[in-house]
């Protein structure tokens, strides 16, 4: 028999607004001017040359785990753009599909609609795989008043605790049980 944590969040207010989030970038085109072999890890600039071209800039695993957990503030579709194809936003689409949310992957892209949406209490297998399963707390909390989940995994980098999240909700009027679950 193991024992783990999980919290349980509670507001006092009545959620009642609405939220629409939107993230975009501008495509842009990679040069096709010929590449020399590295040499160092120093970029040297030297002479009265300009350098010009454009690259193309991957989303950001990070800022896509937020936008992913916002949407659980939105009714309908959300569509999010330049979502990195890493483990972890593929973690966070279950999280949001184990809460009752659609979510899709196309292109670079990530649909969800979280119409659907009817549990507060995120499967605990799920939120064990990514640190940034605990960004759905927040929008559990504003959509239904309340949030179980347990503590967040998948950080090797060693003790991380979440007490600053825990504060930040206490700050903002929640009550916050940390509860043994067997």
């Amino acid at each position: 028999m193991s024992l783990s944590s999980n919290i349980a969040i509670f507001s006092t207010p009545n959620p009642t607004k609405s939220f629409i989030f939107s993230y975009s970038c501008p495509q842009t085109h990679i040069s096709n001017a010929p590449r020399k072999p590295q040499q160092d890890r120093i970029f040297r600039i030297k002479g009265p040359s300009t350098l010009s071209g454009h690259i193309i800039i991957s989303g950001s695993k990070n800022s896509s785990l937020a936008l992913l957990a916002a949407t659980l503030c939105c009714s309908g579709s959300s569509l999010l753009h330049n979502v990195p194809n890493v483990s972890d936003i593929e973690a966070m689409a279950s999280i949001l599909r184990s809460l009752g949310a659609k979510v899709e992957a196309f292109d670079g892209k990530m649909m969800v609609n979280s119409d659907g949406v009817g549990k507060l209490q995120v499967d605990s297998e799920e939120m064990k795989k990514i640190r940034g399963g605990f960004f759905v707390i927040g929008p559990l909390l504003a959509r239904f008043g309340e949030a179980v989940v347990d503590l967040p995994g998948g950080c090797d980098i060693g003790k991380r605790p979440v007490d600053l999240y825990l504060r930040g909700l206490r700050a903002l009027g929640a009550v916050v049980e940390l509860r043994q679950v067997e």
